[in-house]
């Protein structure tokens, strides 16, 4: 989105975001896409892939979250990493923007989908890096339930 020529600060975030999940993926061979999204659900952002392909992954990767950390409620400490092994290929989820205390942010999450040759190792150091590198600036403001436009 841009304004009067200039890119929007919220685009040029996404841009930068997206061009470091670019990297990621030509860091690790045998990767193909990566995604950020928010703790809700909603895609900050991705590699080239189509819109409709990334709103459908950003949903799968917080579902999977959301079931992991539901299975572990109780335990210690919180839930670091989903992965997904399929014949065709891994999905690898790992939380991001864990570490802030900030009761109304949400945090994020970081998916990789992988072809069969892959190497786990590789792709689970360059996401971790990744994430280390950009911590706090994976954190969400939530959104409110309150609608501040003109009603009909």
């Amino acid at each position: 989105m841009q304004t009067d020529g200039f890119p929007t600060t919220a685009s040029s975030a996404r841009d930068q975001l997206s061009g470091l999940l670019t990297g990621l993926i030509n860091r690790s061979p045998g990767t193909a896409q990566a995604l950020l999204a928010a703790g809700d659900g909603l895609k900050l952002a991705y590699t080239e892939q189509p819109v409709d392909d990334a709103d459908n992954l950003a949903a799968v990767i917080v579902g999977l979250y959301s079931l992991a950390r539901q299975q572990f409620k109780d335990a210690p400490g919180g839930v670091r990493q989903v992965a997904v092994e399929h014949d065709g290929g891994s999905l690898f989820v790992m939380s991001a923007g864990v570490h802030f205390t900030d009761t109304k942010a949400v945090s994020t999450v970081l998916a990789v989908v992988a072809s069969p040759d892959a190497d786990p190792g590789q792709v689970g150091y360059e996401m971790d890096k990744l994430i280390k590198g950009l911590d706090e600036h994976l954190i969400v403001e939530a959104r409110s339930n309150t609608f501040h436009g003109q009603g009909l």
